[in-house]
């Protein structure tokens, strides 16, 4: 079973584990998550592989605790093992040249945020970064994104720290400084819808990963399923990334809203069969 190397804490509930886990590490690509099932009978969830060390065997998951499932996670101590993790799924398109590359995320986000930074980076973008949260104690990885960004730009919605202000404001003034060629945002659904809308007023390509609810990860729940050039298609093998200008943002919307009430708080997987029927639902 996959052992917990490492962990820390990273600001408010917001938890990063170092996980021994050798095939995932040597399989690992960009922008790729895992299912994770905690203990026997719990939930699986979806997260995104934050970090990974191939010469180590380990890989990295940044999380915020806000349900049963991820709560289990974070209260598990170093040397545990995790019952079960699956992956690595999805797929990213590799980085481009394309100039000034402008990458945002709010709150736990910056976690997915970073390696995107990292990987624009090497591909010789001038890359900027822009993290917001509500408060300072829920800013995170502010070292690590100075790191792999020729600029950072913070925010904070009550002022607590840096700007007062939020991402899109921020994104916003940069179109004055600078002349951008791509923005990568990952966020909540209306962040993200209104950054869509602003790159493409401006004809600025735009990509974003989205965060939907997932059961299994494998294209068989057909929870995770967003539209994209009207056309339904499941996150978990066509993304998580996507072309902001053609995510049919309010269907995204709707099918988050309507799993939101099972999102970790659903009953096992092992006896939900009504969970598939659900999600299989016609919207």
């Amino acid at each position: 079973m996959p052992k917990i190397v490492n962990k820390l804490i990273l600001g408010k509930n917001i938890k990063r584990i170092d996980i021994e886990a050798p095939q995932i590490a040597a399989n690992f690509h960009l922008g790729q998550f895992l299912m994770v099932c905690p203990e026997k009978g719990s939930e699986w969830i979806p997260l995104a592989i934050a970090d990974a060390d191939p010469r180590r065997n380990i890989i990295s998951v940044i999380f915020k605790e806000k349900g049963p499932a991820t709560r289990c996670l974070g209260a598990l101590p170093i040397h545990e093992e995790i019952f079960s993790i699956s992956g690595p799924f999805g797929r990213i398109n590799s980085p481009k040249q394309f100039g000034v590359v402008v990458c945002v995320a709010t709150d736990v986000y910056a976690a997915q945020i970073l390696p995107i930074c990292k990987a624009y980076s090497r591909a010789e973008n001038k890359v900027i970064g822009i993290i917001s949260a509500k408060t300072k104690t829920e800013l995170i990885l502010e070292p690590q994104m100075r790191i792999a960004c020729h600029k950072l730009l913070l925010s904070t919605e009550d002022g607590s720290y840096q700007r007062r202000g939020n991402a899109f404001g921020m994104l916003k003034k940069l179109f004055d400084e600078e002349n951008v060629n791509l923005v990568y945002s990952i966020g909540d659904t209306e962040m993200m819808r209104e950054i869509a809308v602003m790159t493409k007023e401006r004809n600025i390509p735009n990509l974003i990963q989205v965060q939907t609810m997932m059961v299994c990860g494998r294209g068989i729940c057909g929870s995770c399923r967003v539209k994209v050039k009207q056309q339904v298609v499941l996150s978990c093998e066509e993304g998580p990334e996507f072309d902001g200008h053609q995510m049919d943002f309010d269907y995204l919307k709707h099918r988050m809203e309507r799993s939101c009430h099972h999102q970790e708080g659903a009953e096992p997987m092992a006896g939900a069969p009504w969970i598939f029927k659900r999600f299989m639902e016609e919207d």
